[in-house]
């Protein structure tokens, strides 16, 4: 009798751990983003399983984006539709030979977690303070930081002074500005105190709107 009672709870203890093992399984296969409709949750699955690994590209424009689109070297995917997450448009292709799913930032942050990239490629305009750097030249961070979204003013202009690129809608003057010569500290350094302001050359960096974007903005302008 006893042996008898001890093969049922063995058989449901065996089925218990096989219902989690299915369970783990199931979740490890599908995107951690309740975020995301079923839709689109089923779309990012199929991506996955035909393509990936993929190199994500990545850029924060479509002044930036549009030449490769239009590249000849890009081949959009035949298997794999342009789908779109939370207001971004992402683009399934290959780059000689390689996948590849390309999307545009924006202004701001965005991961490409939902698929399985084996890399990423981020590309644009930026500056640098290395002088041994060139335009073209590839570089490698070593670390990454999101300081929020600011423009640095070029030295000599002021708050009556477009800034780069604002003619176009990327930057605006709107939210204000923080002024370095304003927080000099007075008797440090070669120049006499009275010329401390025209001496800082770090000028003036004007705060910008990040955007946020819900699953509910699919406006034309945040979809590019």
């Amino acid at each position: 009798m006893a042996a008898g009672a001890v093969w049922p709870r063995a058989v449901a203890a065996w089925f218990a751990a096989a219902v989690m093992l299915l369970v783990m399984a199931t979740v490890a296969t599908t995107p951690a983003a309740g975020f995301i409709s079923d839709e689109t949750c089923r779309a990012v699955l199929w991506a996955n399983r035909v393509g990936a690994p993929f190199v994500g590209l990545v850029a924060p424009n479509g002044y930036e984006m549009e030449p490769v689109l239009k590249s000849p070297i890009f081949k959009p995917s035949d298997d794999i539709p342009i789908f779109d997450v939370q207001g971004r448009r992402f683009r399934f292709g290959t780059i000689q030979g390689q996948r590849v799913v390309m999307v545009m930032t924006g202004l701001g942050m965005l991961l490409v977690s939902l698929f399985k990239e084996k890399g990423v490629l981020h590309w644009g305009i930026a500056g640098n303070l290395d002088d041994g750097l060139q335009i073209g030249d590839v570089t490698i961070p070593e670390y990454w930081a999101h300081l929020s979204l600011w423009v640095w003013q070029r030295h000599g202009d002021g708050p009556a002074n477009e800034l780069p690129l604002e003619a176009a809608g990327d930057y605006t003057r709107e939210l204000g500005f923080l002024n370095f010569s304003d927080h000099t500290v007075v008797g440090h350094g070669p120049y006499p105190a009275e010329d401390l302001a025209a001496a800082n050359t770090l000028n003036s960096i004007w705060y910008q709107p990040c955007d946020i974007l819900t699953k509910t903005r699919t406006q034309d302008k945040n979809l590019n």
